[in-house]
């Protein structure tokens, strides 16, 4: 093989190489069922087990991890259908990530939120009244 014909060879090769990458991104599959918690008043903790579901490429070592404090739920290694059970409490929303392990850049995100049925807690009904 000539000088010219390795270089293209390593050209095409390089070229190649980040197509591939970005397209495990494409491969990664990312859910929260449900993505959303009810509290009955604004502020109060809401309180929900929530599913995760994700598939990811057959190498490596991923992790499922709160995004706000890189909090690790579960690891996991290589390619396979996973699913964890989690027992949500907050009363802000809340992202959740996938990212490889030791790395910082998510994967793939999803965020569960939080919201109300009432937006002030109502006040307090008593039978006394100045006017």
């Amino acid at each position: 093989m000539t000088k010219c014909c390795l270089f293209r060879v390593i050209l095409i090769l390089l070229l190649i190489a980040p197509l591939s990458a970005v397209a495990d991104h494409a491969d990664i599959n990312f859910t929260a069922t449900p993505e959303q918690c009810v509290a009955l008043h604004k502020g109060q903790t809401c309180y929900q087990d929530v599913l995760f579901q994700w598939q990811t490429p057959a190498v490596g070592r991923y992790c499922l991890v709160e995004s706000k404090n890189g909090q690790q739920l579960t690891c996991w290694d290589g390619r396979a259908v996973q699913q964890y059970r989690y027992g949500f409490e907050s009363n802000t929303s809340t992202a959740y990530s996938l990212i490889r392990n030791n790395e910082l850049t998510p994967l793939a995100e999803v965020k569960v939120v939080v919201t109300w049925v009432y937006k002030a807690p109502k006040q307090s009904q008593s039978g006394w009244r100045l006017f």
